[in-house]
């Protein structure tokens, strides 16, 4: 369900054998965490939502960061799990923010790993980036949203590995 705009993505890694991503995953929290296995969990992600090769850039951030976001673009002063912002440039599907803070409290609440936390909200994001929506599009888009959410959570189960934050 990718967009137009990354057709040509999907024509070139089909030609060329090619389904690595470009992601750029940045912690800009004061939170320990090893990060590498989410980068996997990307690449895969993307992949599955016929995106391969597409450029999105993930930032883990506090409350605060992002608080102070969902309410200036959102009107929103609250923190919240995730933010996306799509990007119509060619090749790339824009950008996510993904609040550490807000996961840890899921993870202490559900008694999971925050990595797996954290890839449930990274497939969220990556889900509204390629055009699924579940605020204001109507249920059956919520529906088919969360469906689609659903069948790509067994990408997390290599994140459920007891990492713990500090």
């Amino acid at each position: 369900m990718c967009s137009s705009d990354l057709s040509n993505i999907r024509k070139r890694n089909k030609a060329n054998g090619v389904t690595l991503s470009t992601s750029i995953l940045s912690n800009r929290t004061r939170t320990k965490l090893t990060i590498d296995p989410l980068h996997a969990v990307v690449d895969r992600a993307l992949a599955r939502l016929e995106c391969a090769g597409a450029h999105v850039e993930i930032s883990l951030v506090d409350d605060e960061s992002i608080r102070v976001v969902n309410r200036d673009f959102l009107g929103r002063d609250r923190p919240t799990n995730v933010i996306s912002f799509p990007d119509d440039a060619p090749d790339t599907l824009g950008e996510l923010m993904v609040n550490v803070d807000y996961a840890r409290r899921q993870a202490e609440e559900t008694k999971r790993d925050i990595l797996y936390v954290l890839g449930y909200y990274i497939i969220h994001g990556l889900l509204h980036l390629a055009g699924y929506d579940h605020e204001r599009s109507g249920p059956e888009a919520a529906a088919r949203m969360q469906e689609r959410q659903d069948q790509m959570e067994d990408l997390l189960v290599v994140l459920d590995r007891g990492e713990k934050s500090e």
